[in-house]
């Protein structure tokens, strides 16, 4: 340590403020380069998060004592702690998506609370429930559930129905009819007394999916048109391609569809075909007698006598029936409903590539296929899109030879040091500046001080006494002091160097 400190004294004042500088600087670059090195890759935990679920998550994290690292509306923490730092939340409930859900009622008191702040804290909790399932369907990003329902009003003869409306935010792709109408159902039977038809979808960039009112999509039609076309192609290509090979055939197919709804009742009576309904008989018997007498007397007029000895007896019986019969016409009621889908008329394109021949020497030969076999692909084409000539089909079938794909770039392969210089690249620049940074202060700061210092001995012996009035080296003429002094200066060359170096620094002063 003593050595140490007369080195630093020996040192001049400019030398000293040099190696300091050097010295700090080296450990300002050392520092920022083991930082970096340490620093640990970031990995995106979430992205396109809520501003309030991202500071939820935020707060979390720091309860975790997890780095954590934000770009924009992205999360970014340490490659090797995501899974558990997912984990960790997950088991907290976050990231809560959407509108808050039945926890709702946790803060509700018994002592404080309404029928009316439980009936709108009820119906908050169902739409946030509702838009939580929504949210787990892939591909949704944002999903908002609006109930319109009528409160209990006393006294009222006449309620409305509840309605729904969903709006929804997909994350990749738009939301098609089948996912809209799945909606639809998922609202209708968790809300009681709502109709599936009074519930509208909405896509939040394509706008109206379903209607209220509607049970197909206004805006699927196009896009579900465009499936069953695709649809198609793919079958017919499928079966054109176990034939003629891979991508040897084309096909496009383009449908033209009925999109109108068509209810048609229908009442047919039929005169010739009578049905008893019923049938009715009322019978009606009369009868009556008496007699006649030339005179009236007194015997007439006796239980027992001769009263009816001049008279003569009457009678008369008069029976009459009436029937009534009823009949009803035959009828016949027929109600049809004809729902949007049907396929009013149906094209399809064929193209088949021509027949490839290897000719042996490395080269090919096209060759064109025969009637016979277009006529088969013809016919296995009508029965797979079920074509029908008098709806007006078109079935078109082309044999043509196809242009050859012509390899106008290069594959471009990895190669060993590709693939490590984009693993190990940062790695490779800061070994890099490390090593120039302690070449540059070994070969240009440390070692020219070094040299330096070596000439000031810090602990040297005591030179012999010269005496002060004696001659410079270069005025002895004796040999024997000639030889002596260099005798001497070969035994002691550090002390020599430094009563040279003594010597000069006076003459320079």
């Amino acid at each position: 340590m003593q050595g140490l400190f007369t080195f630093w004294q020996a040192l001049p004042v400019a030398k000293q403020i040099t190696l300091v500088g050097s010295v700090l600087a080296t450990i300002f670059v050392f520092s920022i380069l083991a930082r970096t090195a340490s620093a640990p890759s970031m990995a995106l935990l979430y992205s396109g998060l809520a501003p309030s679920s991202s500071g939820e998550v935020i707060s979390a994290l720091e309860r975790l004592n997890v780095e954590t690292e934000v770009r924009g509306d992205s999360i970014y923490v340490a490659s090797g702690e995501r899974d558990f730092v997912r984990m960790s939340l997950a088991r907290e409930g976050l990231p809560q998506q959407g509108q808050a859900g039945y926890e709702l009622f946790e803060s509700l008191s018994g002592f404080s609370t309404t029928s009316d702040i439980f009936d709108v804290t009820y119906w908050r909790a169902m739409e946030g429930e509702l838009a939580r399932t929504i949210l787990a369907a892939p591909g949704v990003q944002a999903a908002r559930v609006h109930i319109a329902y009528e409160r209990n009003v006393s006294f009222s003869r006449s309620r409305s129905k509840p309605k729904a409306v969903v709006t929804v935010t997909m994350g990749r792709g738009s939301l098609d009819a089948a996912h809209a109408n799945s909606i639809r159902y998922l609202v209708s039977s968790s809300v009681p007394g709502l109709e599936a038809e009074q519930v509208a979808v909405i896509d939040s960039a394509r706008g109206i999916i379903l209607s209220p009112g509607k049970a197909d999509a206004v805006m699927g039609g196009l896009s579900g048109e465009m499936d069953r076309e695709r649809r198609i192609e793919d079958d017919v290509l499928s079966i054109l391609e176990a034939r003629v090979g891979a991508g040897n055939a084309r096909v496009q197919v383009m449908l033209e569809i009925d999109r109108e709804r068509e209810a048609i009742t229908e009442r047919v009576f039929d005169p010739e075909g009578r049905v008893i309904s019923g049938k009715e008989t009322t019978e009606t018997t009369e009868k009556s007698s008496g007699g006649n007498s030339g005179s009236v007397t007194v015997a007439s007029n006796l239980p027992e006598g001769d009263a009816s000895g001049g008279g003569s007896q009457s009678s008369s019986e008069k029976t009459q029936t009436n029937e009534t019969v009823r009949y009803n016409l035959s009828e016949i009621r027929r109600e049809r409903q004809k729902a949007p889908g049907s396929i009013l008329r149906l094209s399809v394109a064929v193209l088949v590539n021509h027949i490839e021949t290897d000719n042996g020497d490395g080269s090919t030969e096209l060759t064109p296929r025969s009637d016979e076999e277009l006529a088969q692909l013809r016919e296995l084409v009508s029965m797979s899109v079920g074509f029908n000539e008098e709806r007006g089909d078109k079935l078109t079938i082309q044999n043509m030879s196809f242009k050859p794909i012509i390899n106008e770039g290069t594959t471009v392969e990895t190669s060993f040091v590709d693939n490590f210089m984009d693993r190990h690249l940062m790695t490779a620049i800061q070994i890099a500046i490390l090593s120039i940074v302690t070449l540059v202060l070994g070969l240009f700061v440390v070692k020219p001080i070094l040299s330096t210092a070596s000439l000031a001995a810090p602990q040297m012996e005591e030179l012999p006494a010269i005496p002060m009035n004696a001659p410079p080296p270069g005025e002895l003429e004796t040999p024997d002091a000639m030889a002596a002094l260099k005798g001497l200066a070969n035994d002691k060359t550090d002390e020599t160097a430094l009563l040279i170096q003594a010597w000069l620094e006076e003459e320079v002063a």
